[in-house]
């Protein structure tokens, strides 16, 4: 049973810290930031860039509140055009179905292995409680360089791979005249993909380290 409730704390902690990265990233800051970096690629058919920061933004918004589509098919570009077709409503209705999914995942996850810590308190193994942290932070900074890794030397096939998992093939494909594209190049995706390897590494290396000396001290204590 102590095997059991430190393994569903380790896979707990690595879906936590990854979806938790994902979820710091997906928020209006990120945008402002990528857009703003030097050496982002402008807009190149004429959208300023207020507004293509306000679409952006919306987009956004759309993910992590409760909306339908109505928020994206209300929205018109400067031209007076709307600024997102029929394909491109689907794959942001498809991105939140996902995003949403994984979410609940991640929550699901916290909570059994928030559970799997109480049994473990119960059991008078608190030591158990950071050690199981500790393996969790490492299993998530291991896959998480791997990942780093493979995203350094092969962009192109991470990114396919990836919309191959969640998304039905070419759905997610667009034209460069395509709104989503000219919001989100692919610079953005490359930077958003640094910075949540960025975060996980930081944060799972920094509860690896911290709990396994937790861990080792409760146990000097329990002994002495």
């Amino acid at each position: 049973m102590r095997v059991f409730l430190r393994v569903l704390i380790v896979i707990s902690t690595l879906l936590v810290l990854v979806m938790g990265a994902v979820r710091a990233t997906t928020l209006p800051w990120f945008p402002r930031w990528a857009y703003g970096r030097a050496g982002f690629p402008a807009e190149s058919y004429g959208m300023a860039p207020a507004e293509r920061l306000n679409l952006a933004e919306a987009c956004i918004t759309f993910l992590n509140l409760p909306h339908d589509r109505t928020l994206l098919s209300s929205l018109r570009l400067s031209d007076g055009g709307v600024a997102f077709n029929e394909r491109e409503l689907q794959h942001m209705d498809d991105v939140k179905i996902v995003y949403d999914r994984l979410t609940t995942w991640a929550l699901l996850a916290a909570a059994v292995g928030l559970c799997a810590a109480w049994a473990l308190h119960r059991r008078g193994e608190p030591a158990a409680i950071w050690g199981a942290l500790s393996d969790g932070g490492l299993l998530t900074l291991l896959l998480l360089l791997l990942t780093g890794g493979l995203m350094a030397v092969a962009w192109e096939t991470f990114f396919v791979g990836l919309h191959g998992i969640f998304f039905q093939p070419d759905t997610w494909r667009f034209y460069y005249t395509d709104t989503l594209i000219r919001l989100f190049p692919e610079m953005l995706w490359q930077l958003a993909g640094t910075v949540v390897v960025a975060i996980v590494v930081v944060a799972a290396f920094v509860l690896a380290l911290l709990g396994r000396i937790i861990q080792r001290r409760m146990v000097r204590a329990s002994q002495s």
